[in-house]
């Protein structure tokens, strides 16, 4: 009963620390003109200067609160954790007040991951049968679970491109692997989970409509570091053969979960990767291919257009938690087609836009001609009479 009061506590008190702390850092950056300035890139969506700076209140409310609230015996590698959200926090923050090379970032992620991969050994050891591998030798493990994580955090960072997406799909992750791992008995994850909800929520109260901050890379880096650790442990946690209470619930279906609690991120930059690759171009080449940028384009305000993606990641959720039971493969599956299936509503919508386009086209073609023909014989009437005029003449 007290790990649910702690909780509780995890989750309202980093809230409440974001609200107070978020309104300073408006004012900090107003003061020292540290903006996100849309003049710079054409690409932008927002038209105003904003400060992008709230990453740091999310780092600071949530970090304080998890570690006020962890004790060394329910996560003894959180050391390793917090080491290396400070180092990815760092990266984030030099990107946000003067852009870095990409090159520098990769290396940055590369390192944040390593030191939680060979550290405190956060790692995937088990493919549950997908392309007909189960375990996996630690030399594949390794690398394979720091690329993950980088690909993680560059994925929480691209869905960061409009009002209050980030922060709503990142919350809803958060609160879904707390419970699980409240119900896991893991408190030390849990904690770790519903303290990071709390300081997104607080960050959302001035991020939601008409933005009065961003998040920043500093913030979406550190997000996205979090969550796949939450992540990569909730799938080794229920590997086959280890003790957890929900063992018998997840064991057949786990990474598909886990894939579907991360739907949105992970669709979203499979998806623009696909795409860019199709036309010829590179797939770290920025452009308005993603998701929310579709949807902006079919009409939706940036409140419209996050609710439907954070409703989609909900019922991704639900779905995978109540067909669990059919295999981590089929499951998987279930989700692909579920996913292509959105990708097919919006490519239809596409093609709707292009046959309207050309109908009125057609249609303009349709009143232009006649007009066309009739100047054509009202001049070649006048021409006429002038000749007759001058013949009399």
């Amino acid at each position: 009963m007290v790990e649910i009061y702690l909780l509780f506590f995890s989750f309202l008190f980093s809230c409440i620390i974001t609200l107070y702390a978020v309104p300073s850092l408006i004012k900090l950056a107003y003061k020292k003109r540290l903006f996100d300035d849309p003049a710079l890139e054409e690409r932008k969506i927002h038209k105003y200067r904003t400060p992008n700076l709230g990453g740091i209140a999310v780092l600071i409310s949530f970090a304080f609160t998890a570690c006020l609230c962890i004790s060394g015996n329910i996560l003894p590698y959180a050391n390793y954790i917090f080491a290396s959200g400070l180092l990815i926090f760092s990266v984030g923050l030099k990107d946000d007040l003067a852009a870095l090379n990409p090159y520098k970032k990769f290396l940055g992620q590369t390192v944040t991951a390593l030191i939680v991969v060979y550290f405190a050994d956060i790692r995937l050891t088990s493919f549950y049968g997908v392309f007909g591998i189960h375990d996996i030798h630690p030399v594949v493990s390794y690398p394979f679970t720091s690329l993950l994580i980088v690909f993680i955090i560059n994925a929480f960072n691209l869905i960061d491109g409009i009002n209050g997406l980030l922060g709503s799909v990142s919350m809803i992750v958060s609160l879904t692997f707390g419970y699980i791992f409240f119900q896991m008995e893991e408190y030390g994850l849990a904690i770790l989970a519903v303290s990071m909800a709390g300081s997104v929520l607080g960050f959302l109260r001035y991020n939601l409509g008409k933005a009065r901050i961003f998040m920043g890379d500093a913030g979406a880096y550190t997000i996205g570091f979090i969550v796949s650790v939450l992540a990569i442990q909730f799938i080794e946690l229920n590997k086959p053969g280890e003790v957890t209470a929900m063992v018998n619930s997840f064991g057949r279906a786990v990474p598909a979960v886990a894939i579907a609690i991360l739907i949105i991120p992970i669709f979203d930059t499979l998806r623009v990767i696909v795409i860019r690759l199709v036309q010829g171009k590179s797939p770290f080449m920025a452009d308005r291919n993603h998701l929310h940028h579709r949807l902006l384009d079919t009409g939706m305000t940036h409140t419209q257009a996050t609710l439907v993606l954070s409703t989609f990641n909900i019922v991704m959720i639900g779905t995978a938690l109540s067909f669990q039971f059919i295999g981590t493969v089929e499951l998987l599956i279930l989700i692909g087609l579920l996913a292509l299936l959105m990708n097919t509503m919006l490519w239809l919508y596409d093609v709707r836009q292009v046959i309207r386009s050309q109908s009125l086209v057609l249609d303009n073609d349709e009143k232009i001609y006649p007009l066309r023909d009739h100047a054509r014989e009202v001049a070649e009437e006048a021409l006429q009479q002038y000749e007759e005029k001058q013949h009399q003449n």
